[in-house]
């Protein structure tokens, strides 16, 4: 069973919400599942960058009935501008902090993509009491730096954008080269989107000041992997052009409480180009009782 395409922009389903609250200085929009139990538990998902919470989408229906909420991160979306002109990750850490304090009392299962992975990280180790599951897929911020490799993928689009917005083709080409392994997920929907997404100036600005900021120590939670105390499942794509799957395996085993999955065929997003296997990863690791710390 493959995910259903995905639509950045359109009606959402009827079983999905469009919200509003402010939160660290933020006006964020999220999504929210419109129905959910009395007391059921709250799933978090963390898009990555350039991204937004309708990458999501097909995640909603597969972990129903829990009660789901997706934000646009600040500067994304339709979510409002982080305080400031500074895009320091420090700066999206403290305004994800203060969205999960907003949203209500009660633990929080996290998954978080890409950059959302390296936010959900942050905000374990800043919420330790509020997060009971963590789950990281093609997570940044696992290594010290951002490795080279990622540099050098976005450089082509970035160096460009600091004059005219990347086209649609631009687009489609990175996502090709950089974000699946199977060009038959490179959807024109989503080019079309990133491109009339970065055309505004200030917008852009924003995204090349985000991008740069991740290249800095603060985007980094590598020095602090053995504080993570809550259960951490990693699920990466062996194809992945972000982040090498090896390499962050290793890094994952610095977090006590983590297992690893990774599959064939599958670039940096898991929960799409993979979307059954990775849905029935996660299904298992949020159902099962969570084992208590090693003493």
């Amino acid at each position: 069973m493959s995910a259903p395409p995905i639509r950045p922009e359109g009606p959402l389903p009827e079983t999905v919400q469009e919200k509003y609250l402010d939160a660290g200085g933020v006006r964020f929009r999220y999504l929210v599942s419109a129905s959910s139990p009395p007391g059921a538990p709250t799933v978090l998902l963390l898009h990555g960058f350039g991204a937004r919470s309708e990458i999501w989408l097909p995640t909603f229906s597969d972990l129903a009935p829990r009660r789901i909420i997706a934000p646009d991160l600040p500067c994304h979306g339709k979510s409002g501008m982080l305080p400031g002109k500074a895009r320091p990750i420090g700066a999206y850490r403290q305004a994800m902090t203060a969205f999960l304090d907003a949203i209500g009392p009660g633990p929080v299962s996290i998954l978080g993509s890409s950059l959302g992975g390296a936010l959900a990280g942050m905000m374990a180790l800043d919420r330790p009491q509020r997060v009971d599951k963590l789950v990281l897929l093609g997570a940044s911020g696992l290594t010290p730096k951002l490795p080279g490799k990622t540099v050098r993928l976005y450089l082509p689009y970035i160096i460009p954008a600091y004059l005219f917005a990347p086209s649609p083709r631009a687009f489609r080409s990175f996502l090709r080269k950089g974000v699946f392994y199977d060009p038959k997920w490179v959807d024109d929907n989503w080019s079309q989107y990133l491109s009339d997404e970065w055309k505004p100036r200030p917008k852009r600005s924003s995204y090349l000041a985000t991008a740069n900021a991740m290249t800095h120590p603060d985007a980094s939670i590598a020095s602090d992997l053995g504080r993570i105390a809550c259960p951490t499942l990693l699920l990466w794509g062996k194809q992945d052009a972000h982040f090498d799957c090896n390499v962050n395996q290793a890094a994952g085993q610095k977090i006590p409480r983590s297992q690893f999955q990774s599959f064939e065929s599958c670039g940096h997003l898991p929960m799409i180009e993979q979307h059954r296997e990775a849905t029935d990863a996660v299904l298992r690791f949020l159902s099962a009782p969570a084992q208590p710390p090693a003493q």
